[in-house]
């Protein structure tokens, strides 16, 4: 396996050479390179949470977060992450989009009465923004603690409760002022495209079975004489609803519209109504699209990959090892069936085994490839190089710290 990988990485090293993306030794760190993306958009977008987070209203509700201090709360991690920063939670959305706003370029002559700096309009900033604290507000709504057996939890229970009102409120006042912003652009067609992003976000949450504790569980695998398509999320019109769910239960297929619903949908329409700000057409607001998408998908690959390989007894069962798994070996959803029926936890220890007997991680690597070669092919269309480049680095760093975790 590790010659494999190594090939792979080869590969990926020439194909960026080739297209001139590489200046430095392939191993690129990820804080460097947003670092250096950074200061090509001019903007430091990990300010963009805490210029939202720190005003009067959530500083209110931020003094009654020392009363979960001890309680485990979700919450808890998922505010420490926002004022660290963390790439757990794709919360580069902002920075993406400052970058293929910035790849774009824009005729000054078209926005001579708006404002701009390093090459990117002042409502494409605000976009970015709303975008990032849209996933955000998402994010913390997901952090709601199950309660529904309360003995479970004893004397933490009424702090726990507490706990998820406070998720509420923060979630709900973010998302307001996301859509308050957003009517502040004065685009119709921004607007809409961002506000099905966020019917997507929510959709994702929803889509396929669920255990007692609303985790998600991976369909069970169709018989080959029953695949009709495959899914193919560039050619769809993304303003209506994403795929469908006759793709649950097709591997590949299913992983990947849940990917689009939870990630690639709203990063993708960010990028894309960014071109619409700019006025700059249908084929860069089209290129924008996929490569938002394609960073969205490599993203989730990285982080199933991680969560894999360093909790390999609490992973995620809808993650890209277990579904693609799945597909090859239908067998082993007796893992996951028998669980259910009898309504107890899956034995992700025994499954985690059962995985790695597959050839998952041969085809993930595969479409980790694909996926960093079709960002390459789309931001290539973008004439300003120092963001495009940026762009294509940030994909390759992700791509590689990716095989590091499958090489171990």
């Amino acid at each position: 396996m590790p010659t494999t990988f190594g090939k792979r990485r080869l590969w990926a090293v020439r194909c960026c050479r080739k297209c001139h993306v590489l200046r430095a030794p392939p191993e690129l760190d990820w804080r460097d390179v947003t670092t250096e993306a950074e200061q090509i958009v001019g903007y430091p977008t990990s300010f963009l949470n805490l210029r939202w987070l720190f005003n009067d209203e959530i500083a209110n509700t931020a003094i009654h977060l020392r009363k979960l201090v001890g309680t485990n709360h979700p919450l808890l991690k998922s505010a420490k992450n926002l004022l660290i920063g963390s790439k757990s939670n794709l919360q580069s959305v902002g920075l993406i989009i400052l970058l293929v706003s910035k790849a774009a370029g824009f005729d000054p002559a078209h926005h001579a009465l708006e404002t701009h700096d390093c090459g990117v309009l002042h409502s494409q900033r605000a976009l970015a923004e709303i975008v990032e604290m849209k996933r955000t507000g998402h994010l913390i709504h997901k952090t709601m603690e199950n309660l529904k057996n309360r003995q479970k939890f004893g004397d933490k229970y009424q702090d726990l409760l507490y706990g998820n009102k406070i998720v509420l409120l923060t979630g709900d006042y973010l998302l307001a002022r996301c859509l308050q912003h957003l009517g502040g652009l004065r685009n119709n067609e921004v607007t809409e495209l961002i506000s099905t992003g966020l019917r997507d976000l929510v959709e994702g949450d929803f889509i396929g079975d669920h255990d007692d504790e609303h985790k998600p569980l991976p369909t069970k695998p169709k018989a080959s004489n029953e695949i009709i398509e495959n899914y193919d999320w560039e050619s769809e019109e993304n303003l209506a609803k994403l795929g469908s769910n006759t793709f649950l239960g097709q591997g590949k297929d299913e992983w990947l519209l849940r990917t689009m619903l939870t990630s690639g949908s709203l990063l993708g329409k960010g990028c894309q109504g960014a071109m619409k700000l700019a006025n700059k057409g249908k084929q860069f607001e089209g290129d924008a699209y996929k490569i938002g998408g394609h960073l969205a998908i490599m993203w989730q690959l990285y982080l199933d990959i991680k969560d894999f390989f360093t909790h390999p007894y609490s992973y995620s069962l809808v993650g890209a090892p277990v579904t693609i798994a799945l597909w090859e070996y239908p067998s082993i959803y007796g893992h996951i069936w028998t669980a259910k029926m009898e309504k107890k936890p899956v034995e992700l220890k025994q499954l985690y085994y059962a995985v790695r007997a597959t050839r998952s991680m041969e085809y993930i690597s595969t479409l980790l490839d694909e996926e960093l070669a079709a960002v390459i092919k789309y931001s290539a269309m973008f004439p300003v190089e120092d963001a495009r480049l940026a762009l294509q680095k940030m994909a390759l760093t992700v791509h590689g710290e990716t095989l590091q975790y499958m090489e171990k």
